[in-house]
């Protein structure tokens, strides 16, 4: 750097130096002798080349930082900005892209983004096999309206007004009641209602970890925990789950060499396995939670979907202290009716509390009582019963498809519940292409590296059954082969094709 940017000849006639560095920094950016991306010198370096001392350095990158010029990241170090500072243009909103902090990965959230996209647009020409959500005409629309009424005949207009933090009490006896019934509450007063399970497991992310702190999920998953927990800048491990779930005994070999803070997983009904964690690999899981002194994040949001309606009993019935537990109405009721929750105890809870307090006060409380209303009539019990029936069907339906239209292809484990299955394909394919061609043909899956956090050396993809006929998911499926055949044949012309 020394060559780029001239530090023997330093005004020391009384002017502050931090000013004169910056300056000097900013014109060596603007001119292009320091180009974007290019690493600077640690602060001590600076410090001896320009013969000041460690703190004043720090803060010329401190400076140079916030007037857009430099970005630092732990562990790598400081780097011109690819972006440098510039005037703003009133006409237009490009300075924002220098304003904005630096993007996190998000490759899973746009994914996400252009599920719930294609999903809300509809149709018949694209068959969703991509999306877990429950279809709209299972979706008890005649009960709530009747809530909604009660709701608002009983209470006039106070049905709008706010709630208490933690949630509406009634809503929090009807899911204590149901807590007690499940095992992962003991009452009401371990609840914190939240604007739907992905707010629940943000906020637990957003309260246990902090940046480099080593947490694992399992792998595959449920796209949002390790969205979540990356936008704390966690070290997140992806930990392979099979038949039985999560594979305890690589955890305790990554126990083995890392603190870590948190686990997390979805013990029944795992999306997208559809299986649930074996009794034995439950039970050790919470050993080595509490020999560790971790926290275990338990997603239950398909718990109640079982397809046989016995559901085993949840991480959190034998050990409340380590397991959070978070679960939503989404997959069942409805994903409109923005209704989720948290079950904790101890100092936990009151820190997921504040950052409730701080993140936006209050869940719908018209939402609230209508849940309240509508939970305590008993008719999401009899929703249960059929919408298991409805899933099951469905879900030998897509079993039935892919042996029908891919015989000798794949290898899938049978889900027990939920909605959706795993596929892992025989032959090496690009995912992105396969994607790629398949919404071509018509039909939308998940990729599967959208929802791993290890190295797989097969491709994979998530299949959603829950939205689809038994009808259209054997045409969904039937497309998916036909795409699945087009990438293979191109990818053999493209290995024989001579070379110009």
């Amino acid at each position: 750097m020394s060559y780029k940017i001239d530090l023997s000849e330093l005004e020391r006639d009384g002017r502050s130096m931090t000013q004169e560095l910056v300056r000097r920094f900013a014109e060596a950016i603007d001119d292009g002798r320091l180009g974007p991306g290019e690493k600077l010198p640690p602060t001590r370096e600076l410090a001896r080349l320009a013969d000041i001392n460690p703190l004043t350095a720090a803060r010329v990158y401190k400076r140079l930082r916030e007037l857009g010029y430099l970005s630092a990241t732990v562990g790598r170090g400081t780097f011109v900005r690819s972006l440098p500072p510039f005037a703003s243009d009133e006409q237009g909103d490009d300075w924002q892209a220098v304003a904005l902090p630096a993007p996190l990965p998000s490759a899973r959230e746009r994914l996400l983004q252009d599920f719930m996209n294609m999903a809300m647009r509809g149709g018949d020409d694209l068959i969703m096999l991509g999306i877990g959500l429950p279809p709209t005409d299972a979706l008890p629309a005649r009960e709530l309206a009747e809530a909604t009424a009660a709701v608002f005949a009983e209470q006039g207009g106070a049905a709008l007004a706010y709630t208490d933090i933690e949630g509406l009490p009634a809503l929090r006896a009807e899911l204590g009641l149901l807590g007690q019934k499940r095992g992962f509450a003991a009452d009401g007063e371990e609840i914190i209602v939240t604007t739907g399970g992905r707010q629940a497991i943000d906020l637990v992310a957003r309260t246990v970890v902090r940046e480099d702190d080593v947490v694992c999920v399992e792998s595959p998953s449920f796209i949002g925990i390790p969205s979540s927990l990356e936008a704390q800048r966690a070290r997140v491990i992806g930990i392979p789950s099979d038949a039985d779930g999560l594979d305890v005994d690589q955890l305790e070999r990554v126990l083995a060499r890392h603190p870590v803070k948190l686990v997390a997983l979805q013990s029944i009904s795992q999306n997208p396995t559809g299986r649930h964690l074996h009794p034995e690999r439950g039970e050790r899981l919470l050993e080595l939670a509490r020999e560790r002194s971790f926290f275990v994040l338990e997603d239950g949001v398909y718990s109640q979907l079982t397809f046989d309606g016995d559901a085993p009993p949840p991480l959190r019935s034998r050990a409340p202290g380590h397991v959070i537990y978070v679960d939503s109405l989404s997959k069942t009721v409805g994903g409109g009716l923005r209704i989720g929750w948290i079950a904790a105890r101890g100092p936990v809870f009151n820190r997921l509390v504040a950052l409730k307090t701080a993140t936006d006060l209050n869940s719908s409380a018209l939402d609230q009582r209508i849940a309240a209303r509508y939970l305590a009539t008993g008719s999401h019990d009899r929703l249960l019963a059929e919408t298991r029936l409805l899933y099951r069907a469905r879900a030998e339906a897509v079993m039935r498809a892919l042996e029908r239209h891919l015989p000798g292809e794949y290898d899938a484990i049978e889900p027990l519940g939920g909605h959706s299955l795993w596929v892992t394909l025989r032959r090496r394919v690009d995912e992105r292409a396969l994607y790629a061609e398949a919404l071509r043909h018509g039909v939308a899956f998940t990729p599967g590296h959208a929802m791993l956090s290890d190295e797989r050396t097969r491709p994979s993809l998530r299949l959603t059954f829950s939205v689809e006929s038994e009808e259209r998911l054997d045409e969904g499926v039937r497309r998916l082969a036909a795409a699945l055949r087009a990438v293979l044949r191109a990818d053999r012309f493209s290995a024989t094709a001579p070379v110009a």
